[in-house]
């Protein structure tokens, strides 16, 4: 999940205001210039107050954030970093389908989470992974989402930068194959992922005894006529 802040950056000696982004493996500042700073290649991060601090290829940074909680919630992250399963939403035991990506990584991470790994075209999943390289190999979303259990969802992963098959192609074929793109996460420093899921079906209205659709849903039954004795409410 990503987290926003605007901040005090300072690298070396230099000082910069703007704000920064916190996603996956990396921060993103934007200000006057543009910094990012891999998780990975940070030593010492520590917090001191608002502040989050650690060196970078030599360089001393200091990132002030705008309160204490944010600078708690940075600090944590930086020091327990998500994986590739965590980014994705992978919860355990999950069953997920891997088409079309050869990355290590990903199902490495992947068994961290006890998840049951699946070729057929028929099981059902939690999770269809579906690396795209050309817009046509978009047209299999329709039938992909008819294999995905309740709640489940689809990520299509593409590069970031490719002219083969863009966001713009993406939405389309998610659009004509009746689904929805909910959203956009870093695959990775050349790859993006974006989430697929199924629409939630419209609740049925209930039918009142004559056949038509009653202004609430609700059949109310008529109260039974009184007499010298109770009678119970009966709903025919």
């Amino acid at each position: 999940m990503a987290m926003e802040s605007a901040c005090k950056l300072q690298v070396g000696k230099e000082k910069y205001d703007g704000k920064v982004r916190m996603e996956g493996d990396h921060i993103d500042f934007a200000g006057n210039t543009k910094f990012r700073f891999r998780i990975s290649e940070m030593r010492d991060p520590h917090q001191e107050d608002l502040c989050i601090l650690f060196n970078f290829h030599g360089h001393a940074v200091n990132i002030e954030l705008s309160s204490l909680r944010a600078a708690q919630n940075w600090i944590d992250y930086i020091l327990h970093p998500q994986t590739l399963a965590d980014k994705l939403g992978v919860k355990e035991g999950q069953t997920i389908r891997v088409m079309n990506l050869d990355d290590e990584e990903l199902i490495n991470s992947l068994q961290s989470k006890n998840t049951k790994l699946v070729s057929r075209a028929r099981s059902r999943c939690d999770l269809v992974m579906l690396g795209v390289e050309r817009s046509a190999e978009l047209r299999q979303l329709e039938d992909l989402g008819e294999s995905l259990r309740p709640r489940g969802a689809i990520w299509v992963v593409l590069p970031k930068t490719g002219r083969m098959v863009t966001k713009a192609n993406v939405v389309a074929a998610v659009r004509e194959a009746g689904l929805s793109h909910v959203e956009i996460v870093d695959y990775s420093e050349t790859m993006s992922a974006h989430k697929i899921i199924r629409p939630n079906a419209p609740k049925k209205r209930l039918s009142t005894p004559d056949g038509s659709n009653g202004s609430n849903g609700t059949h109310h039954a008529k109260p039974a006529a009184r007499s010298g004795r109770r009678s119970p409410l009966k709903i025919k």
